[in-house]
């Protein structure tokens, strides 16, 4: 079932990069599919871990990794999402006019957003270490760079596993 997950996080990303690029959507039409893939980030997540013989050693290992790190920050998220049902991310970046120009901006595009802005967790599913990888590797960084990286990480643990 591993396979399926690996699958449907890739449809779920693509269909999720496809909505951000349609110019004056809805941010809740774009934020369906990036929810969906983050549900299956974490399924994933899960069944890398149950493959591994050494589940101590995978976790210091993802723990360790950027794209792991991030692995954990997307988990993080997703508990706000569908346990609150928080719009986690939205457009942000861009310029707005009056500008004076030249100015180099950042682009327009779905960001996570800050922790502040969204719903307190509730104690069930408040794990300090996960919002800290949220704050440090995805509040305000694009959501599809953030999916990138989790798809590398699948795709090097898919190597070390030989799966």
């Amino acid at each position: 079932m591993l396979a399926a997950a690996l699958d449907g996080f890739g449809a779920a990303r693509d269909r999720f990069l496809a909505a951000s690029t349609i110019r004056n959507a809805l941010a809740v039409k774009v934020f369906v599919p990036l929810t969906e893939a983050l549900w299956w980030t974490v399924t994933v997540d899960d069944g890398f871990e149950a493959r591994v013989a050494n589940l101590g050693a995978f976790r210091q290992a993802r723990n360790a990794d950027t794209d792991g790190k991030t692995v954990r920050g997307l988990r993080w998220v997703r508990n706000r999402c569908g346990h609150q049902r928080a719009l986690a991310a939205d457009y942000g970046g861009g310029i707005s006019y009056p500008r004076s120009l030249p100015k180099a901006f950042p682009a327009w595009t779905f960001r996570w957003r800050p922790v502040a802005e969204l719903p307190s967790p509730p104690s069930s599913v408040n794990d300090k270490a996960l919002e800290a990888e949220y704050v440090q590797h995805l509040a305000g960084q694009p959501a599809a760079e953030t999916l990138d990286a989790a798809a590398r990480w699948f795709e090097a643990e898919r190597q070390r596993q030989g799966f």
